[in-house]
């Protein structure tokens, strides 16, 4: 958010000094906008490179991990592409201002420096910033819906799920613990399984893993992870 607001005073103070030097304010103006289009639009194929990292995690063997890496090369050349259009839109902030000013000097250089920081930071914060934005106003909104309706909108309708940890025959000790509505525990037989209610957060599956043995973090981390992809595919 700091980051986003600081994009907005390195390009507002060159454009107010570029106007009274004669720069077409239009112009840059309208270059600003196009910069925030193309940081929102090089987003959209954030979703699948995030959930293609974290199938990666469970491939079970080579081929499916190679096609996994080229579907991420493949998004990341699309969103790659948006970030080369927002330093030439940077540059070309720049060039409105050059052209009124046409003295290469000092300020001349800061204003260069001015506009193609804001294309980085355009890069690295703003569409973050937005989506981010977006999502906590959503599910802000939803929870209100939840608490006036009693618990009956947008109520979890998944109900419990309980699945064995590991694979018949794995013998790993693992400890019985609790991380908010989810736990994992032992079967009278010590067979190790994992309860999940609801959606499991990042933060309570870590309570989860920090918890246990240092040499078995690692697989209930991908257990885990594997659970919450199929909680969000179930409801």
């Amino acid at each position: 958010m700091i980051a986003f607001f600081a994009i907005l005073l390195l390009e507002i103070i060159p454009t107010i000094y570029g106007i009274e030097e004669g720069v077409l304010w239009q112009a840059i103006a309208a270059a600003i906008f196009i910069d925030i289009f193309l940081a929102v639009v090089s987003h959209i194929w954030h979703d699948k490179i995030c959930r293609c990292k974290n199938e990666l995690v469970n491939a079970d063997n080579e081929v499916q991990k190679e096609a996994l890496r080229r579907r991420i090369n493949s998004y990341n050349l699309y969103t790659y592409s948006f970030y080369v259009f927002i330093l030439a839109s940077g540059f070309l902030k720049f060039y409105f201002f050059y052209d009124a000013y046409m003295t290469p000097d000092a300020i001349a250089g800061a204003v260069l420096v001015c506009y193609l920081l804001g294309s980085i930071l355009h890069i690295a914060f703003t569409g973050y910033f937005l989506y981010t934005s977006r999502f906590n106003y959503k599910i802000q909104s939803e929870y209100s819906k939840y608490i006036s309706s009693g618990g009956e909108s947008y109520k979890d309708k998944t109900g419990k799920i309980i699945q064995p940890l590991f694979s018949d025959g794995t013998t790993i000790e693992v400890r019985p613990d609790v991380s908010g509505n989810h736990r994992i525990f032992k079967s009278d037989n010590n067979k190790v399984f994992l309860e999940t209610y609801g959606i499991m957060t990042d933060k309570e599956l870590a309570n989860l893993i920090v918890r246990q043995p240092y040499d078995v973090q690692g697989l209930i981390a991908r257990k885990g992870l594997q659970r919450q992809i199929e909680i969000l595919q179930i409801n």
